[in-house]
């Protein structure tokens, strides 16, 4: 012991002798630090940022400070400064300080530079681009269906490897089921936010809530609060729905989620409902994405299968939307239900795989993938690439309209086989009918596809 500790002090006067100095550790005062930064938006993306973070408890005042960016480092003298609302919230790890902004007054297409903290304990420096509210602008954003398990290990390649695929998307979209127990930090939001780090800081992100989002994932009602503290989204939905069930326009697209985990209740249904067809009717522009957690038709090999939402299918119908962004199956699925519009997309970005249940509207499928979106909008045409957490294509086409305005959809005419791997422990998980079944139902869906080409 007495030689180690004489060579550790040798190595120690080397090390400062060629000028290294042995870095600080941050030990408990890391959680002081500014973590869980995420932006949003709240209000116009073309003039506004919210911003949204977490500090220890002893944190209990916090600020953000802002300016237009600029290459010099020597900005000081513009920055301005706006004091956080804050709330403490006691959670399963401790009481943390939850905070957030609501940047106003911004100009379109500018990019910013951001901080948020207080006195020794800041962030670092971080940026974010308005939107330009140009309706020709053509522009990308990402789709990402359930992470939720082994989030930290596995998930967060899939949102890593996108944003390096396409740098220049303008925002994240998430598809609910973003962790598997909403109420808990300990491996669930404490594995969230490190998935993303420095990506959540400077690409916005919006999400429609999973039923993982709930205490109860069987409940649509009792939704934790880490959704309302950590994310801050539009309260433009319909009354006791704010950041639940909202809408964003971003230049010439309407983004609207629906939290229709709160389906079963029908003064729910009815108001969220009521409140689409509104959405629906009165936007302008060219293009409208809805995204809700729950397939429109349950996939999953174990899942009774039917249309879970009809009156919401038969409007998406009546008002032509384009595409509708799910999860909840832990599988790929896409296809039109029965009419010409609109295109339903499954999809999951993490590790919790099932196996599918080939239903008749499906045009195209997969299994044992990790998958995410890149949705490029142009006011002629959306085009869709659904792609592997390794870049390779997986499902692409594109959506436009003819010359009376209906929509048109042209799948790629070169997309490779499908992935139709059952899941590790497919045996184990499954009722004995359904493994025994896989094959004979593989081989049907593989010969219908065939006819129908």
């Amino acid at each position: 012991m007495f030689k180690k500790i004489i060579l550790a002090a040798a190595l120690m006067v080397g090390a400062l002798a060629y000028g290294f100095r042995p870095q600080p550790q941050l030990g408990n005062d890391k959680y002081q630090y500014p973590h869980h930064i995420n932006i949003a938006w709240e209000s116009a993306p073309a003039t506004s940022q919210s911003v949204n973070w977490r500090t220890h408890e002893l944190q209990k005042e916090s600020f953000v400070e802002y300016l237009e960016a600029t290459a010099s480092p020597f900005f000081a003298d513009q920055v301005q400064r706006i004091r956080a609302e804050s709330d403490a919230h006691p959670a399963d790890d401790g009481v943390w300080n939850y905070h957030s902004v609501n940047i106003t007054g911004l100009q379109p297409n500018t990019l910013y530079s951001y901080r948020v903290g207080n006195g020794n304990f800041w962030s670092e420096w971080s940026e974010f681009r308005t939107a330009s509210g140009d309706p020709e602008e053509t522009f990308s954003f990402l789709y990402f269906g359930d992470v939720q398990r082994d989030i930290f290990s596995l998930g967060s390649r899939t949102i890593r490897q996108a944003v390096l695929a396409q740098p220049d998307a303008k925002f994240l979209l998430f598809g609910g089921d973003l962790v598997h127990r909403g109420g808990l930090n300990k491996e669930n939001w404490n594995e969230f936010f490190p998935t993303g780090g420095w990506i959540f800081q400077n690409y916005p992100m919006l999400s429609t809530p999973g039923n993982h989002e709930h205490l109860n994932a069987k409940s649509g009602i009792d939704m934790s609060e880490h959704w309302y503290y950590n994310f801050t989204f539009p309260r433009n939905g319909p009354e006791g729905h704010e950041e639940e069930t909202f809408y964003v326009d971003y230049n010439n697209i309407r983004v609207i989620s629906l939290n229709l985990n709160r389906y079963r209740y029908p003064e729910d249904r009815a108001a969220i409902l009521a409140w689409t067809e509104e959405r629906l009717k009165e936007f302008k522009g060219d293009w409208v994405f809805i995204t809700h957690h729950h397939a429109m038709d349950a996939s999953a090999r174990n899942r009774k299968p039917g249309i879970r939402f009809p009156e919401f299918k038969a409007l998406y119908e009546k008002y032509q939307v384009p595409l509708v962004l799910t999860g909840h199956e832990h599988l790929y699925a896409r296809g039109r239900i029965d009419h010409p519009s609109p295109m339903y997309v499954v999809s999951v970005a993490g590790p919790f795989q099932n196996a599918i249940q080939f239903g008749d509207w499906i045009e195209r499928a997969g299994t044992s993938l990790q998958l995410y979106q890149e949705i490029e909008v142009s006011p002629e045409a959306v085009h869709y690439v659904a792609k592997t957490v390794v870049g390779e294509v997986y499902d692409e086409f594109t959506i436009s309209r003819d010359a009376g305005g209906d929509l048109q959809y042209t799948v790629h005419p070169d997309l490779h086989a499908e992935s139709l791997l059952p899941p590790a422990s497919f045996e184990e998980r499954y009722d004995a009918e359904l493994v025994e079944s896989w094959d004979a139902d593989l081989k049907n869906y593989l010969s219908k596809k065939s006819t129908d080409k």
